[in-house]
């Protein structure tokens, strides 16, 4: 088969993963995006490429837990009034997800992804001599209370029925692989399969670099409509012309939704907004080796190149209602506490959105109204972690190749009844 003209629409890391890998494999790729690809969702990131990643977030219990979760204004979700009447169907299907057989099924789907995402990277990586961007430093996640850790059946049960690999560490064990933690910190859970990028903005740029050392284009247009020919869609439209393509991919994240309903293809995606600060180190104070995971507040804390960034909690309020930093603010002392001597300047702030949809899975796989369109976005927490294994899908897709993961449980089409598509 020879190669297709192929546009990307959207330059996070899952467009310019699937980019490359679709240039790798002989076609002729443009990517479109006005901004800078790896400077939207993509640059605010924890940095992991993790292998816990194909756990739900909706799991049994949530319904009971939701609520208050909702109420407290440091907890890991809030939800802006404004937005919950478009929120309400996206969330009745969230808690839909959260029994023990429909989160197992889930898990059982994205547990092929997680475990060949590494693998994924490293292609790309030695295509793009990224190496030093790559560390495989574990992924931790530490509890003040080892019974927290004891009590974790369902998700220790998923992550051995699925062959994860993962280590219980007890207070010297912890002790040993982090130093610099407060001694409140009784227990962790480890996945050293799971690797660290430290600086997410430059894995996307030398993922780029290498398309378009190779005869890709970056399109900086803004993509916002379509024109159809006999065989359905067959040129962009964006803010400054038209452009023809063979096959299409709309890899967009949060903005994703928009495009799909121009396309005939409705999908519930909301977006998960996420939030970071960055915090100078004060002195001498140890640094850490890895992202560290707070449970009970659930933050991360992440080793930057350029200082500590501290991720956490996940807001519903739509793609364009303005930032609130009051929440991240908040964790700060708290921040201090579990990594003493963290100094007092905050040197950024930011917000991105995480796309997400209802049952913690990426939208992978061709429309289901046209053969020449294919979609690849919704990865919520997970877009660093399954974008080189995302492009690699759509890759076998395209070509006809019979693929190692099974595109179906991730089709566009996969959301049934009165669910109503979030913008």
């Amino acid at each position: 088969m020879g190669g297709y003209s192929v546009a990307v629409v959207g330059g996070g890391i899952v467009g310019v993963a699937t980019a490359l890998t679709l240039q790798l494999d002989g076609h002729a790729v443009r990517l479109f995006d006005p901004r800078e690809p790896g400077t939207a969702t993509s640059y605010g990131n924890a940095g992991g490429i993790v292998t816990n990643g194909f756990i739900p977030n909706a799991t049994p219990g949530l319904w009971r837990r939701l609520p208050s979760m909702l109420l407290d204004r440091d907890g890991p979700f809030s939800l802006r009034l404004r937005h919950l009447p478009r929120a309400l169907p996206w969330f009745s299907a969230f808690l839909a997800c959260s029994s023990g057989k429909r989160s197992t099924e889930i898990a059982r789907d994205m547990a092929p992804l997680t475990t060949a995402a590494l693998d994924a990277h490293r292609v790309l990586v030695e295509k793009a001599n990224a190496q030093s961007h790559v560390r495989p430093v574990g992924w931790l996640k530490i509890y003040r209370n080892p019974a927290t850790v004891a009590g974790m059946t369902f998700d220790l049960g998923l992550l051995d029925r699925f062959g994860m690999r993962y280590n219980i560490l007890g207070e010297d064990e912890l002790r040993q692989l982090e130093p610099g933690l407060s001694r409140d910190f009784k227990a962790a859970l480890f996945y050293p399969d799971s690797a660290f990028v430290s600086t997410p903005l430059d894995l996307t740029r030398a993922y780029l670099r290498c398309f378009l050392d190779h005869g890709g284009s970056w399109i900086r247009e803004n993509v916002i409509d379509f024109d159809d020919g006999p065989a359905g869609p067959q040129q962009l439209v964006t803010d400054s012309g038209r452009h023809g393509f063979d096959r299409l991919v709309i890899s967009a994240g949060a903005w994703s939704a928009r495009l799909t309903r121009k396309l005939g293809v409705p999908v519930p995606l909301d977006c998960e907004r996420g939030y970071h600060l960055r915090l100078a180190w004060d002195g001498e104070t140890p640094k850490l080796g890895r992202p560290v995971v707070v449970g009970g507040p659930q933050f991360v804390l992440c080793p930057m190149a350029n200082g500590l960034r501290l991720t956490g909690g996940v807001e519903f309020a739509g793609i364009d209602a303005a930032p609130d930093f009051a929440r991240i603010r908040r964790m700060v002392p708290i921040a201090r506490k579990v990594l003493p001597g963290l100094g007092d300047e905050i040197l950024e702030e930011w917000m991105g959105h995480r796309p997400s949809l209802p049952d913690s899975k990426p939208v992978i796989g061709r429309s289901t109204i046209h053969e020449r369109v294919w979609f690849a976005f919704g990865h919520g927490h997970t877009g660093l972690t399954l974008s080189a294994i995302t492009g690699r899908m759509v890759a076998d897709g395209i070509a006809g190749r019979q693929a190692g993961i099974p595109l179906e449980p991730f089709r566009p089409d996969r959301f049934r009844g009165p669910l109503a598509p979030a913008a």
